[in-house]
């Protein structure tokens, strides 16, 4: 195993015994994975919103201001939720390695719990964008730190699929959501009960974490070496005294580094040798250009907008058909957990993204003859016909292609980063996925009007196309990789030879230890 060791900008290679990977071949119990599927509440507090907002603009009528809402102020209400998410995001990347990774998603646990209520009482239009900015928060800071420290906890050959239980969450959330919506679509002033339910994810997610352990490099990088190796321990229960104490000195190098570091530079200096030094540079744009991708694809627009989006081409029930929608994300998304360690990250976003923009076409072709006003967005015809089965079909399709790829890969993408830049670099992630969502939850409806829905779904079929060429060459594969290890992938390029080289001698090893050497 090599292991790299810093001073200042200069890295060192140093050699560590093969002893210290053979922890990683051990059994983890279930503990780590109670522990990631608690925290991972913090995912379903995003889906949540994300779902129950698409319902309670189509039923929200007069309740604010008394009258009924105009587009903008639709777009708007959508929007400050990405907003304050972004801000939130930003909040917890700058905190999270002075106070540790717990108190950030604790921040998210009481944000979102204010902002339901807030929500859910509001009989004004200002009152119910603080309370979308309040909830917006602590989505941003629990989307920043949850796969941050689910990824720190995890053994490497389960690290992908423990981040993914995050987004299993977040389509749990979305298809509860809209549950929700079509159980109170018809009582007098649902929408509060649709909101303020919740709060209840919120307040679990704070109660869990009391049983929740701090990230093992947290606990080392404050100092707390003692703390740090049981839960180490509790992580590998499997693994003998040795491998713990292993496991110990090999977290510690990267931790050493870090502090080293992090001692000698501000967060100004932090960001700055995030894109500085070539290593780092290539790690940023790998993560984050796939997380910017993943958010001007276009699926969000459709989960934001998806009863209204259904309205638009006739369905009379369209809260019941986004419920489909929601399902088939929630589907596809468990399909990813099974597959993403397994088949690994990149290949699973090449045999999923081609799909997306293909369906995105149809849809954009089939919009040609649905019978829409384009000022009001409302449809001319009573008729359901072919063109609007058609776009449904294709944006179940599409779902089901975003899910089992890029809907859970790019949560993945912090791995890319060494430990002294992790939660820079994690901010910057989250900065490019709630920027774009900024963009695209305030702009979808008023694109559908100047560009007509065919030039809509068009664009975000070209973004989807882009996307899968920066794959292509720019997202190499770090499965089974430690954190540590994933270092040396983007040393001299973007590494996508030298993983899939990587990964080809993993299994020649995996094999040369025999049949019996690892538990899964």
């Amino acid at each position: 195993m090599i292991v790299e060791k810093a001073s200042g900008e200069n890295i060192e290679q140093v050699t560590v015994s093969g002893a210290l990977d053979t922890i990683e071949d051990t059994k983890p119990g279930s503990y780590i994975w109670l522990i990631a599927s608690a925290t991972a509440i913090g995912g379903m507090l995003f889906g949540y919103d994300t779902g129950v907002i698409s319902g309670v603009l189509v039923v929200i009528g007069s309740s604010l201001n008394g009258r009924p809402l105009t587009d903008g102020e639709k777009e708007a209400i959508t929007s400050l939720c990405a907003a304050g998410a972004l801000f939130g995001a930003i909040v917890a990347g700058i905190t999270s390695d002075k106070y540790g990774r717990k108190p950030a998603i604790w921040f998210a646990s009481v944000l979102f719990t204010i902002g339901a209520i807030v929500q859910a009482s509001s009989y004004t239009i200002v009152q119910m964008c603080i309370g979308r900015l309040l909830i917006g928060l602590g989505v941003g800071s629990a989307s920043m730190i949850v796969p941050l420290y689910i990824a720190e906890i995890s053994p490497a050959r389960f690290r992908g699929r423990m981040i993914s239980i995050d987004m299993i969450f977040l389509g749990t959330g979305s298809v509860l959501a809209y549950a929700f919506d079509a159980a109170f679509e018809n009582v007098n002033q649902g929408w509060r009960y649709m909101i303020g339910l919740g709060a209840i994810p919120s307040i679990l997610l704070g109660v869990f974490l009391f049983f929740c352990p701090e990230s093992p490099r947290q606990l080392l990088f404050h100092n707390r070496p003692e703390q740090c190796k049981m839960v180490i321990h509790q992580i590998y229960p499997n693994a003998s005294p040795e491998q713990v104490a292993e496991k110990l000195i090999a977290i510690e190098y990267g931790v050493t580094q870090a502090k080293a570091l992090n001692e000698e530079i501000s967060i100004k200096a932090s960001l700055g040798m995030l894109f500085s030094i070539p290593a780092n540079r290539r790690a940023g744009i790998a993560a984050c250009g796939l997380m910017f991708f993943q958010q001007f694809c276009g699926f969000n627009t459709l989960m934001y907008y998806s009863s209204t989006l259904f309205a638009i081409v006739g369905f009379s029930n369209p809260i019941a058909v986004g419920t489909v929608v929601a399902v088939v994300n929630w589907a596809f998304t468990v399909l990813s957990i099974v597959l993403i360690d397994r088949v690994g990250r990149r290949r699973l976003l090449l045999w999923t993204m081609w799909g997306m923009p293909v369906c995105l076409i149809v849809a954009a072709v089939s919009f040609h003859w649905v019978p829409i006003n384009l000022k009001t967005l409302a449809v001319t015809s009573d008729v359901i016909g072919w063109p609007a089965y058609l776009v449904l079909v294709t944006m179940i399709l599409f779902v089901a292609f975003y899910a089992a790829g890029l809907g859970c890969v790019p949560w993945q993408a912090n791995e890319f980063l060494p430990m002294e830049v992790r939660s820079m670099g994690t901010m910057m992630i989250n900065i490019f996925n709630w920027g774009p969502n900024i963009v695209v939850s305030s702009t979808f409806l008023s694109m559908m009007k100047s560009m007509t829905p065919s030039g809509t779904f068009g664009f975000y079929a070209g973004l989807c196309f882009l996307g899968w060429l920066f794959v292509y060459f720019c997202f190499p594969e770090a499965s089974n990789m430690t954190l540590e290890e994933v270092r040396a992938v983007f040393q001299d390029n973007f590494g996508v030879k030298y993983a899939e080289q990587w990964r080809k001698d993993y299994r020649r090893g995996v094999k040369a230890r025999g049949p019996g050497s690892i538990s899964v």
